[in-house]
């Protein structure tokens, strides 16, 4: 009999479990509503070491993406990020990765795969950086969409795809007064 009890316990906090995940999934992807709040300027290294700033790309859409050169996630939206930034980066289109890693790999990794976009590199500032972005768990990869305003469009926890990408950045373009998502 202990052992059934222990039993329902364990599925019950597996349950338990499960309902929270899939709560705070459904949180971190749902975009903000109306204008969103503004966004965090910040300070981080780029791959050569200078310190660079959100307030650098004022005015443009953002697209600031946590990742790692160890997370698959991570590393199968790249591609899509460096198409995005060939396609969109003249219509004001910034992508910005943030990398939680080391940045020897970081280097490596970014000059492999040929990244067209601004690489920041952190540890536990970067994962501060992006608790503060809405990130409560520290899993990656975690997007935010900042407008050209400065307001937070969208927040994504996991990859994108295709898709969803173009649908999240052609909706930061759409003007804020209107408060449609």
């Amino acid at each position: 009999m202990k052992r059934h009890a222990q039993s329902i316990g364990l599925v019950l906090v597996g349950a338990a479990a499960l309902v929270a995940g899939f709560w705070l999934a459904t949180e971190l992807r749902r975009p903000g509503e109306g204008a969103g709040p503004a966004a965090l300027n910040f300070s981080l290294p780029d791959l050569e070491g200078r310190a660079r700033q959100l307030g650098e790309w004022k005015g443009k859409t953002v697209l600031l993406n946590f990742w790692a050169t160890w997370c698959p996630p991570c590393r199968e939206e790249i591609p899509l990020f460096i198409d995005a930034q060939s396609r969109l980066g003249g219509r004001g289109v910034q992508v910005i990765g943030v990398a939680i890693d080391s940045p020897k790999a970081v280097v490596a990794y970014a000059r492999d795969m040929k990244i067209n976009y601004p690489v920041l590199v952190g540890s536990a500032a970067a994962m501060n950086l992006m608790d503060a972005y809405g990130n409560r768990v520290g899993s990656l990869p975690y997007s935010v969409i900042i407008r050209p305003d400065g307001r937070i469009a969208s927040r994504k926890l996991g990859a994108y795809d295709r898709e969803e990408l173009e649908k999240a950045l052609t909706e930061a373009f759409s003007p804020v007064s209107t408060g449609k998502r």
